[in-house]
């Protein structure tokens, strides 16, 4: 395992700087809340609150520097994702029986789940599961579709420009990598399944 490149440390450091002024402003909002019933906007800058500290939760373990050997709590991780991840139009649904996995490997999950999003445009499901040693996400929807972005994960392929919306396809292809695993994908009309 190589030694974590500087981006993955530049995101550590941005997310770790920031979780704590956003938790104050969570706390400030909250004493608001307790001092005026009337006033919808606050409601709106809590929601936001929320969504920032979700975000930095999550993109701390996906984009940031992880310590080898350590683990962490499915609990935990299931819940950083699906706070992330889980809204009115799109939902988690998680069949781990683990307690406890390997952050790297957590990192790549979170990866993939990124990924996997992508093929929901308009919304579905996402199901997380193990076979074996190998972490299984199967993506339903209406309309399931594959962007360019995909082709990274083919050594065959790869499209000339990734955009920053996407960088969780060639970072999952390095990781996977590293970790000597292979990504595989099967493609039906209303489902994608990814193995790895």
């Amino acid at each position: 395992m190589r030694e974590p490149g500087i981006e993955a440390l530049v995101s550590s450091r941005i997310c770790h700087d920031l979780i704590s002024p956003v938790g104050a402003i969570g706390n400030g909002i909250e004493l608001l809340e307790g001092l005026t019933d009337s006033m919808p906007e606050i409601g709106l800058i809590a929601d936001s609150v929320e969504n920032a500290k979700n975000k930095l939760r999550f993109f701390r373990i996906c984009f940031g520097q992880s310590t080898l050997g350590a683990m962490s709590g499915v609990e935990d991780i299931s819940a950083v994702a699906t706070d992330m991840l889980q809204t009115p139009r799109l939902g988690l649904q998680w069949h781990l029986s683990e307690t406890a996995l390997p952050r790297e490997e957590v990192k790549l999950l979170f990866l993939m789940l990124l990924c996997a999003e992508t093929a929901l445009p308009v919304g579905g499901t996402i199901s997380i599961a193990r076979d074996d040693d190998q972490f299984v996400i199967t993506a339903r929807g209406k309309r399931v579709q594959r962007c360019e972005a995909w082709d990274v994960l083919d050594v065959e392929k790869y499209p000339r420009t990734i955009t920053p919306a996407r960088v969780q396809f060639p970072l999952s292809k390095t990781l996977a990598a590293e970790l000597g695993r292979k990504i595989r994908m099967e493609e039906a009309e209303a489902e994608m399944t990814i193995r790895f």
